[in-house]
């Protein structure tokens, strides 16, 4: 993947960027800041299979918050020509800083959009005043939605990533899936350009701790985006910056193992479940030091990820969040690339004295233990 760092980067606040054929970022970028949210243009051209006309159909993707419409509105008309040209508008979920925008689109500029969104998110979206007669509910199509240009879009559903009625689209003829609040995150504020790097991953982590609800929700998303053919190259998020090439595999890789919301609250709470945590690492790295040696050392220090939610102090392994990861993680890298007869005695270890100290059973890979190491652990 080249980097956006190697090459002048756009007035993001005064153009539009191309992020895929015909696929446009139409947002905006206030000066410092760490958190905006992402619209998006997909301009279809094609032939009207009825009529067998030129065709042309426009989609305005997450329409963001009232307050960019001016930035949005310059962009849109720059590329379509006015926003009466636009077909459709949609929206991810239900905040306000994803489909504000749309009241005053639909009213004033856009009188024959349609608005395309999940039922959930329509329930409470409508009462931001939107034309009843022009919602077109996502769950109609779950087989793909075809547009008169000849082209293929397909909403899949990502629930509770964070709204119950939250909704992707992909668009298989790029490639690009807009996943909404999903891999969005904040970004540091003096980053440049508009694609996502190795180091967008802290934000997105912090983003989804703090507001996707439980992991369970995010492995069902990911299996989703799993499941796409043809595969995804591009994520396009509705905050922070667009992923693609091998972060889109890494990325997903460190989604469906983060810890967030509900599985965390408690340790947040109470500082003795941090506590108990270390108490459980110093006995499995105590364990594994007799099977392993000096090669502990070793594992741990391959992993970039360790270091977010620990710290080695002298050889002691220190927790200072996300004790329940970190031990996983910790007992994962250890274990992989070796026999059972070390494997198995860790991972005993491991879940027996977090079950001594009233711990919740960590998740452990028993049954691939010893296989080669993943990916995201070699590659990441």
């Amino acid at each position: 993947m080249s980097s956006a760092a190697s090459v002048p980067s756009p007035d993001l606040n005064r153009v539009a960027v191309e992020i895929a054929p015909e696929t446009f970022w139409v947002g905006k970028r206030e000066p410092g800041a760490i958190f905006y949210a992402n619209p998006y243009l997909r301009r279809f051209r094609g032939t009207d299979a009825r009529t067998q006309k030129a065709s042309e159909f426009n989609l305005l993707i997450d329409p963001g918050s009232s307050s960019d419409f001016s930035t949005i509105h310059t962009k849109v008309v720059s590329l379509i020509g006015g926003m009466d040209r636009l077909s459709a508008l949609f929206v991810n979920h239900q905040d306000p800083d994803v489909g504000s925008s749309a009241s005053i689109i639909s009213a004033r500029y856009s009188p024959r959009a349609s608005i395309l969104c999940s039922e959930d998110t329509w329930r409470l979206i409508v009462h931001f005043n939107l034309p009843r007669n022009r919602f077109i509910p996502t769950e109609k199509f779950s087989q793909g939605l075809h547009v008169p240009t000849g082209h293929k879009l397909l909403p899949v559903p990502s629930p509770f990533c964070h709204f119950r009625g939250a909704v992707m689209l992909y668009d298989p003829q790029t490639r690009v899936l807009f996943t909404g609040d999903l891999f969005g995150g904040l970004t540091d504020s003096k980053a440049q350009g508009l694609w996502a790097e190795e180091s967008d991953w802290t934000g997105i982590r912090a983003f989804h701790q703090i507001y996707m609800p439980v992991n369970s929700a995010l492995v069902r998303a990911v299996a989703a985006i799993r499941a796409l053919t043809p595969a995804v190259e591009m994520i396009a998020p509705q905050h922070g910056r667009v992923i693609r090439g091998r972060l889109v595999q890494q990325f997903l890789e460190r989604m469906e193992r983060l810890q967030v919301g509900l599985d965390i609250i408690d340790e947040a709470q109470d500082r003795t479940h941090l506590q108990a945590w270390n108490t459980v690492l110093e006995r499995v790295l105590t364990l594994a030091r007799g099977y392993l040696g000096e090669s502990v050392e070793a594992k741990l220090s391959a992993s970039d990820q360790l270091s977010d939610t620990a710290q080695f102090k002298g050889k002691a392994l220190v927790a200072h969040r996300m004790g329940k990861w970190t031990l996983e993680h910790v007992v994962d890298l250890l274990c992989q690339g070796e026999p059972q007869e070390i494997s198995g005695p860790i991972m005993v270890e491991a879940t027996t004295a977090a079950a001594e100290y009233n711990l919740p059973t960590p998740h452990l890979d028993i049954e691939g233990s010893g296989a080669p190491a993943p990916v995201s652990l070699l590659e990441s």
